[in-house]
């Protein structure tokens, strides 16, 4: 028969953070549905998602929050996001 290939396909729900438009960050706290805060620094703006005092994921501007089937929330950069997944248009 011979080796095939084969394609792991995984649908996500993921929204990336653009910057600091009011209602672009009312849209992230209505997906992750958590507190979350904005720090300012050299390093440009970081969203912080807090999920518990010990539990925190950081973003920055471009980079992708994504949610998957069980509703476990993680970081992901651009590249990592764009090369891992494509928008399916329902």
């Amino acid at each position: 028969m011979g080796t095939k290939i084969y394609e792991k396909r995984i649908s996500v729900q993921a929204i990336q953070f653009q910057g600091l438009d009011q209602a672009h960050i009312n849209e992230i706290i209505a997906f992750v549905g958590m507190p979350i805060s904005v720090d300012f620094g050299t390093y440009g703006v970081k969203l912080r998602i807090i999920r518990s005092n010990f539990d925190v994921i950081e973003a920055y501007q471009g980079d992708y929050l994504v949610k998957d089937a069980a509703g476990v929330l993680r970081r992901m950069d651009k590249k990592s996001f764009e090369a891992e997944y494509q928008e399916v248009t329902p």
